[in-house]
């Protein structure tokens, strides 16, 4: 796996995790017990206790049952998987077979299907929002809210003091503002950014870059995933902080992979470019 350590308004945030097209992809929030699909059955996915699947192919889910079933095993809480409501009876079924299969009792996880539009909460300070990507087939991607409260501008010239009388005498005098800290997209086609304009803004950017060749633009358009030239026309216009890129094609070394998306991308976005393509054993 890979860790990376971006600085956002909110504090670092942490990730960990790794992608490859068609292998897994896992993206790990430990500070928040969040995981951004579950690709591979891998000891760090088990203490996390919520789980967005963004959709059915096995390189997204195919760790989700092992997941369940340590967690088990370790005397854990369930958990909680969010998922698009197309899927949500297929998944039930498939930890109900692998419970059965082990000959144990049922995983208990709590399958919340949930759509497009649909905004969830994650904890008091953060929630997830969903929207509904381009990829093949029906795919959600995430954003991570993060809930804070400030100051109302008109309040903010006051002293300590004022604000203190201000607020005895019954004057809202903060306002909740969301900030989209970071968005997943997963498995998408350039489509979507010109749909989800805000994707542009989020403080982190977790997308994908598939294929690099130019001879392979069409299998990317076919299947619903970026080509690295649909990222160049794209990563001039990024106020992200942080474009945090994966899900390379087997075609492709990693090696080989990174430096080029570097080359191509670095002089074209402003912000910080990383990389969580995984060379899976």
């Amino acid at each position: 796996m890979r860790t990376l350590e971006l600085a956002t308004s909110w504090g670092t945030l942490r990730i960990a995790g790794g992608s490859r097209a068609g292998e897994g992809s896992v993206l790990l929030l430990p500070q928040l017990r969040l995981a951004l699909d579950a690709g591979r059955p891998l000891r760090a996915l088990v203490p996390m206790v919520h789980v967005v699947v963004s959709h059915g192919h096995a390189d997204h889910l195919l760790g989700l049952a092992a997941w369940a079933s340590q967690r088990q095993l370790q005397m854990l809480p369930p958990g909680t998987v969010y998922l698009a409501e197309g899927i949500a009876q297929e998944v039930e079924e498939l930890l109900a077979l692998h419970a059965r299969l082990e000959r144990g009792s049922p995983y208990g996880v709590r399958v919340v299907p949930v759509r497009a539009g649909e905004t969830v909460p994650l904890r008091r300070d953060f929630a997830l929002r969903f929207f509904a990507t381009t990829h093949w087939t029906d795919t959600l991607g995430c954003c991570l809210l993060w809930r804070r409260r400030r100051l109302r501008p008109e309040y903010a010239h006051l002293t300590a003091q004022a604000l203190q009388r201000a607020r005895q005498a019954g004057e809202e005098i903060a306002e909740e503002t969301a900030v989209p800290l970071l968005a997943y997209t997963a498995d998408t086609g350039p489509e979507l950014f010109q749909r989800e304009s805000w994707l542009a803004s989020a403080e982190v950017l977790v997308t994908e870059c598939t294929f690099l060749r130019g001879e392979d633009r069409e299998r990317a358009r076919r299947w619903g995933h970026l080509h690295l030239e649909d990222l160049a026309l794209l990563a001039p216009g990024l106020a992200n902080r942080h474009l945090v890129v994966g899900h390379l094609s087997g075609r492709h070394t990693v090696a080989e992979g990174d430096a080029t998306i570097l080359a191509t991308l670095g002089p074209l976005f402003a912000g910080s470019l990383h990389s969580l393509n995984a060379d899976w054993p």
